[in-house]
């Protein structure tokens, strides 16, 4: 059956080229998730200042199969700090790594939608890991990091516990290696990203997580952002 949409609100993750001058963009859309659209001569395109991430698009696709045809877009773009452009392609690279497709998630449109919109106002480290949180957990990646999971009850304070991608928090003893203290799991659940220590534990947790679900899979992101760093 033919489909036709108008409208539709989107932001771009990634886009590559097609043939000789088009382009295939990949969406993240409101009502349809994660998609692509062929931009036919897109290269060539009035409209090619658009095919660019980090740009409130309102597109019109049509199509048979997976892979639709752009029919119309219009949009703003988003004045992003270059400080902040690799962290923000970062989470583009990963949400095309976890979002799966065609499948409507409008809750993880409006957040990222809401972090594009906080971008002028203040972005830091504390607002990736709490995207990265926010979002595992949408996708059902997120353990409940409340509580131990092998006995289930609640985090204590002046306990030590491990965190294992599987499983969550599991208690171990105080000098084990990777002992996280109970009190910084609690201030992490509280969003005290403030305190360094809450900072440090949300990167190891998702990392973990993230890394294992990406079954060996590498960020392109993370190896750009690690080699900068090397030089600085």
């Amino acid at each position: 059956m033919q489909t036709r949409v108008t409208d539709q609100p989107a932001y771009l993750l990634h886009r590559r080229d097609w043939k000789n001058t088009s382009i295939i963009l990949d969406l993240l859309t409101e009502d349809f998730g994660r998609m692509s659209v062929l931009a036919k001569a897109g290269r060539n395109s009035r409209s090619k200042a658009l095919y660019q991430p980090f740009c409130r698009l309102s597109i019109s696709f049509s199509g048979r199969g997976e892979l639709k045809t752009l029919v119309g877009i219009d949009g703003s773009e988003i004045r992003i700090d270059e400080h902040h452009y690799l962290p923000l392609l970062y989470i583009n690279e990963l949400l095309c790594a976890y979002l799966p497709w065609q499948e409507a998630s409008p809750e993880l449109f409006q957040l990222y939608d809401n972090l594009l919109g906080q971008i002028h106002q203040h972005f830091d480290e504390r607002h990736l890991r709490e995207f990265e949180r926010s979002a595992m957990t949408l996708l059902g990646y997120m353990p409940d990091t409340a509580i131990e999971s092998e006995s289930g009850k609640p985090i204590v304070p002046d306990r030590h516990y491990r965190f294992l991608a599987t499983e969550g928090f599991v208690s171990i003893g105080a000098t084990e290696a990777n002992a996280i203290s109970g009190k910084t799991i609690i201030a992490w659940n509280q969003r005290q990203y403030h305190n360094k220590q809450v900072l440090q534990v949300a990167k190891i947790v998702m990392r973990s997580i993230i890394d294992f679900n990406l079954h060996g899979k590498r960020l392109k992101s993370r190896d750009i952002y690690q080699q900068i760093k090397g030089r600085t």
